[in-house]
């Protein structure tokens, strides 16, 4: 990526990432206490598997210095150290970023507590603390690897990098529920097996599992249009960036639909979503790269209708697609309002609605209730989505 494509859209900041109905866990800063650095021996079994490549996104933005540092806490962390010891005394906001830069690239040491005790001055050692003990961990990574391995497992190795993206997105929506309350909120075990995850558990899982398919991603820091804290992804496809937001589209319903599936965050330009109801932190550590294009699902999966008229029509086609694969949720979205609002009317006010559900019947071994569903609009995005009742 050219780096007139990018612009400074904020660092991977230490401040809270939020969930849909709470707030994250934050990267807290503290002094640092007092102490000697300590060196336990041996490391986790699992580890050398786990661990991903320094390659990514986020580490080749570091300098050498930067990039020596980094290394230096990453692997500190993996042996649970009480300190991280440099070659020379660093300075705080140096630490500060490096520390920030691993905590949120290397998804898998889940261990390495939020928390970053700021030296008061130039330090050559850096206090690091943990969620979990070493013991308590080595299950944790192997359910990890397991699982990890099952998921990609279950992906045709001839899949495009897009179907990969999408199985991972999928995967994570229907098999993780939004959880700020349990121990694993915040990390990768939280929302691929222990299967529950506030935002910043499933963008680290989404990134951990781009990073084991070989495929450029970040998670990102800053808020919703609330001002509250929240964590998505950033993701490359085809040498183009799209945000992604695994978290948003797996919403909590009333009464609870473990099947609800949706795409309104799924390879979203920045347009739709970047200062409309995604703000990422802006403390100008790195150069994140603009998502221009619109290539979104609806795009590629040939449910984006330009009228009102071909909107109707598509979304008859996507619940008879969807009923054929055992699914019943359908969607539509559209490249203007006028088109959007005048294909809601026709469904709802006119009752085209009923001819769409006749359509699918039709067109699918699945039959679904012509009469009764449930609707979603989003203003925001222009997407109608319909969840269908099956016979």
């Amino acid at each position: 990526m050219e780096m007139n494509r990018l612009r400074f859209l904020g660092a991977l900041c230490a401040a809270a990432l939020f969930s849909i109905t709470a707030g994250c866990s934050r990267v807290e800063e503290s002094p640092v206490s007092d102490g000697d650095p300590s060196f336990p021996e041996g490391s986790l079994s699992a580890n050398e598997d786990i661990h991903f490549d320094n390659s990514r996104y986020i580490y080749s933005l570091l300098s050498p210095k930067e990039q020596e540092y980094y290394d230096i806490i990453r692997d500190a962390a993996m042996d649970f150290r009480d300190y991280a010891v440099f070659p020379e005394a660093v300075d705080p906001d140096t630490l500060r970023k490096v520390y920030i830069s691993v905590y949120y690239q290397e998804e898998d040491i889940f261990w390495l507590s939020s928390m970053f005790y700021r030296p008061a001055a130039d330090s050559d050692s850096l206090m690091l603390t943990y969620r979990f003990d070493r013991e308590e961990c080595e299950p944790l990574i192997n359910a990890v690897e397991e699982k990890t391995r099952e998921i990609l497992d279950s992906i045709d190795v001839n899949s495009s990098d897009y179907e990969k993206l999408k199985a991972f997105h999928d995967y994570l929506v229907l098999n993780c529920s939004f959880s700020k309350d349990t121990k694993y909120a915040n990390t990768i075990y939280g929302s691929l097996c222990d299967g529950f995850a506030q935002c910043e558990g499933y963008a680290f899982a989404f990134d951990y599992l781009c990073s084991k398919a070989g495929i450029d991603c970040f998670t990102v820091s800053g808020t919703n249009s609330d001002g509250d804290a929240h964590a998505w992804n950033m993701v490359r496809l085809e040498d183009m960036w799209y945000n992604v937001d695994c978290t948003w589209d797996d919403p909590i319903l009333s009464p609870h639909d473990e099947d609800f599936i949706r795409y309104y965050y799924f390879l979203t330009a920045d347009s739709d979503i970047i200062g409309v109801t995604h703000f990422p932190d802006s403390n100008n550590y790195y150069a994140y790269p603009i998502c221009t294009s619109t290539e979104n699902y609806y795009k590629r999966d040939g449910y984006f209708a330009d009228s009102a008229e071909e909107g109707v029509n598509l979304l008859g086609k996507a619940a008879a697609d969807a009923l054929q694969i055992g699914r019943k949720d359908a969607a539509v979205r559209f490249s203007d309002e006028r088109a959007y609002k005048s294909a809601v009317s026709r469904l709802w006010d006119s009752g085209e609605i009923k001819q769409v559900l006749q359509f699918a019947n039709n067109n699918s071994d699945f039959k679904v209730n012509s009469d009764k569903h449930v609707r979603y609009l989003n203003d925001d995005e222009l997407i109608i989505h319909i969840s269908m009742i099956y016979q």
